[in-house]
């Protein structure tokens, strides 16, 4: 039986389709979160991460679930809601 996937929350938030490519893209599967991870059992309050690929979006409730984790959705980037203005998309 598989353990429950840890809960965190991301805040100052992008999404980016690698982890070597800067460029953002739209909020969906198969794109990578970046930003400052609190509340994870293994990895130290306010570390910068990225994710594994998003495999499922929750958008009432503000939730990304990647491979090994489900990210509550705090506040996006400065530069990634400025992105997305730009860019029509949704952040």
């Amino acid at each position: 039986m598989r353990k429950p996937k840890p809960c965190a929350k991301l805040e100052s938030w992008a999404v980016v389709p690698s982890g070597n490519i800067a460029t953002y893209k739209e909020l969906k599967a198969g794109h990578l979160l970046v930003g400052r991870v609190y509340g994870h059992p293994r990895i130290a309050e306010g570390s910068f991460i990225f994710s594994s690929p998003i495999l499922r979006l929750d958008a009432r409730a503000n939730i990304a679930e990647t491979n090994n984790t489900a990210y509550l959705l705090g506040e996006a980037s400065r530069e990634y809601k400025a992105w997305s203005e730009r860019a029509g998309a949704a952040a």
